[in-house]
């Protein structure tokens, strides 16, 4: 279990039963991407309980698929019926496009997006960023003053004037 802790940032976990890889994705998206708490979890019941306890301070979970005592696909499900404003990326090194399960929460949106292991470190922090930015858009108090295309009205008015 790892943390990164500041004032006023939203919490970014990472939950996976390899110990190797919440560490590595700890320090990277710690290193990497700005305005977030990472706190990492080897064991998905504590990384629950964790996410029960401050869920209202959470933007991302990120969940491997396969973990003993509490797989991804039923983490994310938790995660999402407690705060359905919450971001989920689920990850895995196996083919999942075929599991009914895993297709139901997709349509459901329990699941926002996917990663396939092994993944870089590029795409990692291009994901979590998506992922960040859509949360923001979703839980601002003025989501459309930060749409891109009104930023690009706003910007074409201020030139021609």
């Amino acid at each position: 279990m790892f943390w990164s802790m500041s004032a006023n940032k939203r919490f970014v976990s990472v939950v996976d039963d390899d110990f190797a890889t919440t560490k590595l994705f700890h320090e990277a998206l710690s290193e990497n991407i700005d305005s977030v708490n990472v706190v990492s979890f080897t064991d998905p019941v504590i990384a629950l309980e964790h996410f029960s306890d401050n869920k209202d301070a959470y933007a991302l979970v990120i969940a491997d698929l396969r973990m003993p005592g509490l797989n991804g696909l039923e983490l994310l499900k938790k995660v999402k019926t407690s705060n359905p404003k919450v971001r989920t990326i689920l990850m895995s090194a196996y083919n999942f496009d075929e599991d009914i399960l895993f297709l139901k929460y997709m349509e459901e949106g329990i699941i926002d997006s996917t990663i396939d292991k092994p993944v870089t470190m590029n795409r990692l922090y291009q994901r979590v960023r998506d992922e960040l930015q859509t949360y923001q858009l979703t839980t601002s108090k003025w989501p459309c003053l930060l749409t891109p295309a009104t930023l690009i009205v706003g910007l074409v008015i201020l030139v021609t004037k």
